[in-house]
């Protein structure tokens, strides 16, 4: 798979809230920590988007889907820099999490 270094490496997850109050804890800390500066920082470092979805389920359960894009994995790796940080002012929500990452293997914008 050497031939994967130069495709773009995509990072999804669904967040899943059982309130509305659990949800706006999280989305007050996501919009705090992606700020401009974040963003800056990131996008020098080869990633591509981002971008929060809030699904419309029309059920008691409130989900987020999370993108991120990378020019390649290596960029994925560098932002991890960044990214790994959330752990530490991110964490004092009820919330679950599953997702998955991977070369696009096929895609238009």
């Amino acid at each position: 798979m050497s031939g994967n270094s130069n495709k773009n490496f995509v990072s999804v997850v669904l967040l899943s809230f059982p309130s509305q109050l659990q949800y706006d804890l999280w989305y007050d800390k996501y919009k705090t920590f992606y700020s401009s500066k974040a963003v800056e920082f990131l996008k020098s470092n080869g990633q591509v988007m981002q971008s929060a979805t809030l699904v419309d389920d029309n059920n008691d359960i409130i989900r987020v889907s999370l993108i991120w894009l990378y020019k390649n994995k290596k960029a994925y790796e560098d932002c991890q820099k960044f990214h790994g940080q959330w752990a530490k002012i991110g964490g004092d929500f009820i919330g679950k999490a599953s997702g998955y990452r991977g070369n696009e293997i096929w895609g238009f914008s």
